[in-house]
Parts: C-alpha cells; structure tokens; sequence
C-alpha cells in the first residue's frame, strides 16, 4: 500500500470486513481526514468502504463508485487461504464523470464550513486514469494474496457482517419494521416522513403507522427524533461542529426545533450536553 501510495499519489486504507480501518491512513486528502473525524459522517465513510469492497467481491471485478461525500473511490479484496478479511479502498479523487455511480445517500457536507473549504483541495481525475489505477492496484494486491473461489467466502462474509451490524435489527420481528428502521438509520439526514417511508417499504401509511407502534411502543416520529437525537449526542461528544450545523445535518431546519427536541430526550440543551465534555 506505501509503495502504492508512493507511486501514484492516490490514497489508500485497508478495512476488515466490518468496514473499520485497520491500516494507516496512505496520503488522505484533508477532506477525508476531516470528514472521517465527525461521528455522523465516519459512519457514512465506514459503510461505503464496506458496500464498496463487497460490490467488488460480488462481481469479481474492480468498479469505481461514488461514496456519499461525491468523492470517486474503488475497492480490492483482500483474500487469503480462501478466506475474506477485507478490503484496500482507494481513491478520494474528484470527477465529474457520469459513468461513476454512487454506492449510498448522499449527504449534504457542503454546510459544513470546513468541509467545503478541505474540498477545494481534492484531486481530480479523468475517468480512465480512475481505472488504470484500479487495476494497478487489484495487480498488486492479487500478487501478494493470490486467490481462487470467492463463493464461500461471499457467504462468510455476509453472515459476518449481518451478525455484528444488524444487532437491533435482529430483536425485530416483522421484516417491514426492519426495513423501516434500517431506512431510518441511514436517512437520519433527510426530510423523513410517514409517506416518504410507507412508499419505501410498500405500505400504506395507516398500516405502517399501527405495525411500527405495535413492534417498538412508540410512534414513528418518536423513533426518528430517538435516533437523531442519539447521533447528535455523539457529534457533541466529539466534534466543534456548531449546534445549527449539527441539527441542519440531521434534518431539523430550525434549531430552535432542534434545541426542543434535545431537550425533551436528554433534559437539558445541545450546548449544555455539549460544555459537559469540555468541546467548545
């Protein structure tokens, strides 16, 4: 990866296959490095390296997407003794190329000050030089890990994944109420409504409304503000990240809706919370 990183320019990390690094950041770009350090937003990096190298595995071959911040990136598995243990994600590159589709949501960093600022500074690449570099590295990679069937090891990898990150899910009984949360959890930032998730998991809003109360004894409002309100906790824990900025990520447009709702859930203000873990 270094000799990698050194020859091209083009940064690199390696991820297990629960997507968390677990190598040295190769030649980040400071947007990166700065996106990866908030909570709410490392999350989303975590989950596209991940559906990146498993989207790689499945085909066999090596694709470039987008990740949520719009950046082009691409993913080699790493396979030994027949056996995944992840992937090396590449990339953090700008193109403007239509042929580049995006992996997950994408998320509105430009609010961010900072964020806007570090992109600026992103390199940009033409859409073959992003695929010349894709197969130098899967070259490289397959060099060092020489592999042959990944079939059984798709299925490994799957189980594994499942196992550790779908925890809630798995206390779930009904397979819509999963669907639903799981929307949830990855659209916290979004305009969510009763009709936008009862169009997504084909149900109609009544019947959804009633199923939802049924299996998690709160109405879907509750939940949405429960689980918004938990990943602001997080953001204030870690992150200089203004009080508006942080409810504007999250989907509320007024922050003195924002501060309410904190309130209601935590019993006291963002900025209290916040002065608690001295993060000013």
């Amino acid at each position: 990866m270094n000799d990698y990183t050194n020859a091209t320019g083009i940064a690199c990390v390696y991820v297990d296959i629960k997507g968390r690094e677990r190598s040295s950041k190769y030649n980040f770009t400071k947007f990166c490095q700065f996106m990866r350090s908030i909570p709410a937003f490392q999350d989303k990096c975590s989950q596209c390296d991940l559906c990146g190298g498993l989207e790689t595995f499945k085909n066999q071959s090596c694709c470039p997407y987008r990740c949520h911040a719009g950046l082009v990136d691409f993913a080699v598995p790493v396979v030994h003794e027949n056996q995944l243990h992840g992937f090396i994600v590449s990339g953090q590159m700008s193109s403007p190329d239509a042929r580049v589709p995006y992996l997950q949501e994408a998320t509105k960093w430009e609010e961010d000050s900072y964020a806007f600022h570090y992109f600026k500074s992103v390199p940009q690449y033409r859409y073959e030089e992003i695929v010349s570099a894709s197969r130098v590295l899967n070259t490289l990679t397959t060099c060092y890990f020489p592999f042959s069937d990944h079939k059984l090891d798709m299925a490994y990898a799957t189980q594994t994944i499942s196992g550790e990150r779908n925890s809630e899910l798995a206390a779930i009984k009904r397979s819509e109420i999963r669907k639903t949360v799981e929307y949830i959890k990855n659209h916290l930032n979004c305009n969510l409504s009763l009709r936008m998730i009862a169009e997504e998991v084909y149900l109609s809003e009544s019947y959804l409304s009633k199923l939802f109360k049924q299996e998690m004894n709160m109405n879907l409002m509750q939940y949405i503000n429960q689980c918004r309100i938990s990943e602001a906790e997080k953001i204030l824990k870690t992150s200089k990240s203004s009080v508006d900025s942080i409810g504007r990520h999250l989907g509320y447009h007024r922050t003195s809706y924002f501060c309410k709702i904190f309130k209601q859930f935590t019993g006291e203000t963002p900025h209290a919370y916040r002065k608690k873990f001295d993060i000013r």
